[in-house]
């Protein structure tokens, strides 16, 4: 019996648009993109089921949604959770704009006479942005030289769990303590938690460090070693990671109120429960 080709196959997902990843992929290489090629990356549209994942509750905060959207819609991402934070930002928005279309339909409240407002944002502008952007990796600070990666998609979403979980445990647990010494031992307990996971996201960014013409790369040394040092270098770490931060983060958009005209500055959310909740 011949076999034909089925009339369905030309109707199948196509690209919808092309990537390059604004870290030029200087972190990757073939387990984490197929050739360890980093620009022109097919995007497809996301299915149905991938649309569900993105309103399942439990997917979404253990970030296997995501992960699971950027292999359906970009195939040459092989791992997505080794995808350095750096770019989540552009392929969320890639995949949005493939699946959605290039504009996105918001709603912002005037600041002065509290008239909702709908306007309607272009997202090929953030793509240009982040191709603009440039990744602050080094820092000086005595005789040391400090080299620092942005955090992978993976140990991203672990450490915000863990503060997650510390936060809704402030929240829920306090009250149903009996005696004033035990919630306020147990608060402090929680906060110390989260100061250290604040600690392990800064830290943990520091992949060398050179001193005395020497360089040591074994992340655990490099851990012990920040954590028990004085206050001052974490500080520079930290201050580098705020300024890479806040380049990184979408620039706001001007916009004007219909109804008096004021204007407003509003900063779409990239928050996967959002950002993917309507076309």
């Amino acid at each position: 019996m011949e076999n034909k080709e089925s009339p369905l196959r030309k109707y199948r997902r196509q690209p919808k648009l092309y990537i390059t990843l604004p870290s030029n992929g200087k972190w990757y290489n073939e387990t984490i993109l197929a050739d360890g090629t980093f620009s022109d990356l097919a995007v497809f549209s996301m299915t149905a089921s991938d649309e569900i994942l993105f309103k399942t509750p439990d997917a979404l905060i253990n970030g296997e949604a995501t992960a699971k959207n950027i292999s359906s819609c970009i195939p040459a991402v092989i791992d997505p959770w080794k995808i350095k934070t750096l770019d989540l930002d552009a392929i969320l928005i890639a995949i949005r704009m493939a699946t959605y279309g290039s504009e996105m339909n918001v709603t912002h409240k005037c600041t002065k006479c509290q008239h909702e407002n709908g306007y309607e944002i272009a997202l090929q502008k953030y793509l240009d942005f982040f191709s603009q952007c440039t990744f602050e990796s080094k820092l000086t600070f005595d005789n040391f030289t400090l080299w620092l990666e942005p955090l992978s998609y993976k140990r991203w979403t672990e450490l915000q769990k863990l503060q997650t979980s510390y936060q809704r445990a402030l929240n829920l647990n306090v009250g149903k303590i009996a005696t004033e010494e035990d919630k306020q031992e147990y608060i402090q307990e929680l906060i110390d938690n989260i100061n250290v996971t604040v600690a392990k996201s800064v830290l943990e960014q520091v992949t060398k460090i050179e001193v005395d013409g020497e360089t040591e790369t074994d992340q655990q040394e490099i851990y012990d070693f920040l954590e028990n040092q004085d206050a001052a270098l974490f500080n520079e770490v930290k201050k580098l990671i705020e300024r890479n931060t806040k380049a990184w983060q979408l620039p706001s958009e001007k916009v004007k109120c219909v109804e008096c005209d004021a204007e407003n500055k509003i900063r779409i959310s990239l928050d996967t429960s959002d950002f993917f909740g309507q076309g």
